[in-house]
């Protein structure tokens, strides 16, 4: 697995929870309550964030940290600058 799918998967975990949970079958497909519903497909519920932080752990960062979530942002801003910069 790469950042950029990981990163993918959590903000659609994030656009698709509903009260900080996620349904998701049996294949980790998430699902919305109506789509499981229609299809008759057995859901799962999930804790979105706990989910979300599994995934990033996997991967060696510790979301859950709110000093690395700190760090990461400023180094995204940091990056954002630098790049614009070489852009001129």
């Amino acid at each position: 697995m790469n950042w950029n799918s990981v990163i993918d998967k959590a903000l659609e975990v994030l656009r698709t929870s509903d009260k900080g949970y996620v349904l998701m079958d049996m294949y980790n497909n998430i699902l919305t309550p109506e789509e499981a519903a229609f299809n008759k497909i057995q859901v799962t519920p999930y804790n979105a964030l706990k989910f979300i932080q599994t995934q990033f752990s996997a991967m060696g960062l510790d979301i859950s940290d709110k000093h690395v979530r700190i760090k990461l942002i400023a180094l995204l801003e940091e990056f954002e600058r630098l790049q614009k910069e070489r852009i001129k």
